[in-house]
C-alpha cells in the first residue's frame, strides 16, 4: 500500500543516517569511508532489511499505519496497555501500540483457527494448552531463564490471553498502602468501568455497562458441587459473590467469558470491533530502549522487528509527542527502563549503559503467590477434559476413550452452541479463601481452587478413572525477588531472582491449608468422589515432609530423567512490585502516584509492576483498573494542558 511503501522510505532514509541522526544527532558520510564490498554487503543487507519490514508491516494488524511521530506509544498489548492504549484512542489522540509477541484472538487478528472461526486463545478450555503445550508455549510466551521459570505471555492480550479468566477484584485492606488517591473508595469506580457483570444488577460493587463481558462459568461438574457443600460441612461459609462484601468462604468463581470465547481486556478495548481509529497495533515489534533530551524528557521509541529478533537487528525509531507509558508487565517494564538508563547507576554502569536516572529501586521488589499442589485419585465425576489440535480443527481427550464426546463437542463449539460445551468453560468453576493462623489483617491469605481433573497430566504408574487437582496459593508472601539486566544487550532475557521461599515461613500457610483441605476431602459428599491421595500422598504427614513437597514437588516423581528438586510448581504467576509506585520521598518507589516514572518526564508506568502489594487474589481485573486510572491520569494532563 501507499503507506507501506512510504514506511519503507523513511526506514531506509533513518538506516542511512542512522538512528542517531533520527534523533537529531550527526551522521557521517558512510559512502566514503567504506569499501565496494562494504558497499555490497550493505546493499544486500538493506535489501533483506526492507523485505523482512515489509512482511512484518504486512501483518501489520488492522492495516494500522506507523507515522514518524504519535501523542501516545504504549510499549506493551495487554491486559492494562489495551486499556490505556483504547481509553486514550476513545479521548482522540493518536496511539501507537507497540508489542513482543504476535497476534492472538480472532479480533486481535490471530488466524490460526482450531474451532470454527476461533483460535485456540479464543476457547476458554485452551489456556492449559497455550501454558503448556510447546506448540503454543514456545511462541507465545517469554523464555526465562530461571529456577522456577515464570510464565509470561508474550502477544497481543498479554496473559489475559493465557490465563485462566478469573475475575477477581483486590480487597479494601490491599490499598491501604498504596498512597495517597489509591484508597478502596478511590480505586473502586475504576474497577467498575470495566465491568460488565450478567449475573448481578447494578450496585455500589457491581456495574453492567463496562466493556469486558463477566459471568460465571458454565461447568457444573459434580466434584466441583461437592467441594462446595464439603466445604460448608466443614464450617467455611457459602459465599455467593467473591467480589462482594466479605471474600472468606467457599464459592463459584466469574469469569471473563462473553458466549463461550474469552473476553479478554485486549478483545474489549482494541479488539476488531472496539478499537478507536487513532490507534495503530504493531505485532512482533520489541522495544529496545527510550530516548531522553538534555532535559530528560523522551523523545522516542527504539525497536525490532521480528518473531525473535537477533542483537544486531535492524532498529526502528519512532518519536513521540506526548508520553511513553510502559505496560510490558513486572518483567519486561523494569528491564526497559533499565535498558534507556533508567535505574541503579553503578550497575548500569558496569554494563556501559549511560545513567539517565539514579534509582535502586528499578526491577527491586518482585512479588509473587507461592502454590502448594494436592492431587486424588476419584471416582470418575461429569467433567472430561478435551485437547485442541493446532491446524486440524480436531479434538482429543486427555484419557483416550472419551475421543467421541471431546469430538462432539468440538462440533457443537463449531456451530456456535458454545456455552453448553467444554470447551466454553475453562476447566475450572469454583474455589474458596481461608484465613491461617499467619494471616495479617481481616482478609483471607490462602486461596484454593480446585481442577477436577489431572492439571498437571503427570505419568502415573497407576491408571486412575479420574484425578482431581487442588491448587494452594499464599497470596500473601513476604518473600521478595528482582528484576535485573544480565547485559545491556536487549535480546538477552533479564535476570529473574524469583522471590519463592526466600523466606521460610511463607510455606507455612500453605502447609495449614493441605491439613485442612485433607479434613475437606474427607467429608461428604466430596468425601463420597474421593479415593486416594497422590500428592502429596498419605505418607507425607511432618511439617518436615510437607516443606520438602512444597519446596521440590511430589516425591515420587523424583527419579532418573527428573530434577532432586522440581521447583517448576511454585510460582502463582501474579508477577507485581518491580516498579512500585509511592508518595514523594518513598526510597522504594519507581513511580509517583500518577504513575509517572520518578527523574525524568513523559514516561508513566501503567501495569502490575506498580502495585505495592499484590491483591489478595487474582491480578488480572487489579491490572484493567491500573489500565483505567493510568489513563484518566493522562487525559486530565493533557485535555488541561495540551501543549
Amino acid at each position: 500500500t501507499a503507506d507501506h511503501r512510504r514506511v519503507r522510505v523513511r526506514q531506509r532514509r533513518r538506516r542511512g543516517a542512522g538512528n542517531r541522526q533520527a534523533l537529531g544527532a550527526p551522521a557521517g558520510s558512510w559512502q566514503d569511508a567504506v569499501s565496494m564490498g562494504e558497499l555490497l554487503r550493505g546493499t544486500l543487507l538493506l535489501i533483506a532489511t526492507v523485505l523482512s519490514v515489509w512482511v512484518v508491516f504486512h501483518w501489520l494488524l488492522f492495516s494500522s499505519t506507523v507515522t514518524p511521530v504519535y501523542d501516545f506509544i504504549v510499549v506493551g498489548g495487554g491486559s492494562t496497555g489495551s486499556v490505556v492504549a483504547g481509553r486514550l484512542g476513545q479521548a482522540g489522540f493518536s496511539v501507537l501500540v507497540l508489542e513482543a509477541g504476535g497476534k492472538t484472538q480472532a479480533t486481535l487478528g490471530g488466524a490460526d483457527v482450531v474451532a470454527g472461526k476461533m483460535t485456540i486463545f479464543d476457547v476458554p478450555l485452551g489456556w492449559v494448552q497455550i501454558l503448556s503445550d510447546h506448540r503454543w508455549s514456545k511462541q507465545y510466551q517469554w523464555d526465562i531463564p530461571a529456577d522456577p521459570p515464570p510464565a509470561i505471555a508474550r502477544g497481543v492480550g498479554g496473559c489475559g490471553i493465557h490465563n485462566a479468566m478469573l475475575y477477581m477484584r483486590g480487597r479494601p485492606e490491599d490499598f491501604d498502602k498504596w498512597g495517597r488517591g489509591w484508597s478502596w473508595d478511590d480505586v473502586l469506580p475504576f474497577y467498575l468501568r470495566s465491568e460488565n457483570n450478567r449475573d448481578f444488577p447494578a450496585s455500589d460493587l457491581h456495574a453492567r455497562d463496562g466493556p469486558v463481558h463477566i459471568q460465571f462459568g458454565s461447568m457444573n461438574d459434580s466434584i466441583s458441587e461437592a467441594f462446595i457443600e464439603a466445604c460448608a460441612a466443614a464450617g467455611v461459609p457459602k459465599i455467593s459473590d467473591f467480589n462482594g462484601p466479605s471474600r472468606e468462604g467457599v464459592g463459584r468463581y466469574q469469569f471473563m467469558i462473553r458466549n463461550g470465547v474469552r473476553d479478554s481486556a485486549a478483545a474489549a478495548y482494541i479488539g476488531q470491533h472496539s478499537k478507536p481509529a487513532s490507534v495503530s497495533i504493531l505485532p512482533h515489534a520489541l522495544v529496545t530502549r527510550m530516548f531522553f533530551n538534555k532535559n530528560k524528557r523522551v523523545e522516542a521509541v527504539e525497536f525490532v522487528l521480528g518473531r525473535a529478533p537477533a542483537v544486531n537487528a535492524p532498529r526502528q525509531v519512532v518519536r513521540v509527542r506526548k508520553e511513553v507509558i510502559l505496560s510490558a508487565g513486572a518483567i519486561m517494564s523494569p528491564k526497559l527502563l533499565l535498558l534507556s538508563g533508567i535505574g541503579d547507576a553503578s550497575a548500569l554502569k558496569r554494563l556501559n549503559i549511560s545513567v539517565v536516572h539514579d534509582n535502586a529501586a528499578v526491577g527491586a521488589g518482585l512479588a509473587d503467590g507461592v502454590y502448594g499442589i494436592m492431587q486424588w485419585s476419584t471416582r470418575q465425576g461429569n467433567f472430561i477434559r478435551c485437547r485442541l489440535e493446532r491446524g486440524s480443527k480436531q479434538s482429543t481427550a486427555e484419557d483416550g476413550p472419551h475421543d467421541a464426546f471431546c469430538a462432539e463437542q468440538h462440533k457443537k463449539y463449531d456451530r456456535g452452541q458454545r456455552d453448553a460445551t467444554v470447551f466454553g468453560s475453562p476447566g475450572l468453576s469454583v474455589g474458596a479463601f481461608l484465613k491461617s493462623p499467619w494471616a495479617v489483617g481481616d482478609e483471607p491469605d490462602v486461596q484454593l481452587t480446585l481442577h477436577p481433573w489431572d492439571k498437571y497430566s503427570r505419568t502415573w504408574k497407576t491408571s486412575y478413572d479420574g484425578i482431581a487437582s487442588m491448587e494452594i496459593a499464599n497470596n500473601h508472601p513476604r518473600s521478595r525477588g528482582q528484576i535485573a539486566l544480565r547485559s545491556a544487550r536487549f535480546s538477552d532475557p533479564p535476570e529473574f531472582i524469583g522471590p519463592y521461599l526466600l523466606d521460610v515461613n511463607d510455606s507455612l500457610p500453605l502447609r495449614w491449608a493441605i491439613r485442612e483441605m485433607r479434613k475437606i476431602a474427607k467429608t461428604p459428599p466430596l468425601g463420597d468422589f474421593i479415593l486416594d491421595e497422590l500428592i502429596p500422598g498419605p505418607q507425607v504427614t511432618t511439617e518436615e515432609q510437607l516443606l520438602d513437597t512444597i519446596q521440590c514437588g511430589p516425591h515420587q516423581f523424583r527419579s532418573r530423567g527428573h530434577p532432586a528438586c522440581d521447583r517448576s510448581e511454585l510460582p502463582v504467576n501474579h508477577l507485581a512490585g518491580t516498579c512500585r509506585l509511592g508518595e514523594a520521598g518513598d526510597p522504594h518507589a519507581v513511580v509517583d502516584l500518577e504513575l509517572r516514572v520518578l527523574g525524568v518526564h513523559g514516561v508513566r508506568v501503567a501495569d502490575a509492576s506498580v502495585m505495592p502489594r499484590p491483591p489478595s487474589g487474582n491480578t488480572h481485573a487489579t491490572c484493567m483498573m491500573i489500565g483505567e486510572r493510568a489513563a484518566q491520569f493522562v487525559i486530565a494532563e493533557w485535555q488541561s494542558h495540551p501543549a
